[in-house]
């Protein structure tokens, strides 16, 4: 919303459904943690099953990866959208933004990625084609990242430097 008095006045409202929405990403994590925990305790119950004993600790890691990048997800709206005011018109602000939830996405990817490749190490081989693809993505994720973030840096030096004459 471009009106400043009408974006003043549902901010509360904003601010209430981004807090809402947090406290389920907070739930979610939870759940993942929990589950991640589980497998740790299933550790125990392998027995002598070697491959079952190579792959099991994969499905703790995925798990701990998955809620850690729900909990970043989550803890970037709050720090972003709830807690820290922000000026809509400053694009610095915005690209801040994009950059850090792009970030906590690439970083995810990209250890879903490595996981993929040591269980096709171990023995998956199938899930190579997958954990190729998910490292391209990684890769694609994080130069348009750079590229966005160099084509932002330089458009708001070109801004500044138009206001100044």
């Amino acid at each position: 919303m471009m009106g400043d008095h009408a974006r003043r006045r549902f901010l509360p409202v904003f601010k209430a459904i981004y807090s809402i929405i947090v406290l389920g990403l907070a739930a979610v994590t939870g759940v993942l943690l929990y589950a991640a925990f589980g497998e740790l305790v299933a550790l125990r119950d392998v027995g002598d099953n070697t491959a079952e004993l190579h792959l099991k600790p994969f499905g703790v890691i995925i798990f701990l990866t998955l809620a850690l990048a729900i909990f970043d997800l989550g803890k970037t709206i709050l720090e972003e959208e709830v807690l820290m005011h922000k000026d809509i018109f400053r694009h610095s602000s915005t690209r801040r933004t994009i950059t850090r939830f792009i970030a906590a996405i690439l970083i995810a990817v990209s250890i879903e990625a490595l996981l993929l490749m040591f269980k096709s190490a171990l023995g998956v081989t199938h899930e190579m084609v997958e954990a190729v693809w998910m490292m391209f993505a990684a890769v694609g994720l994080l130069v348009g990242l750079g590229l966005y973030v160099y084509l932002g840096a330089r458009a708001e030096a070109l801004l500044s430097a138009g206001m100044k004459r």
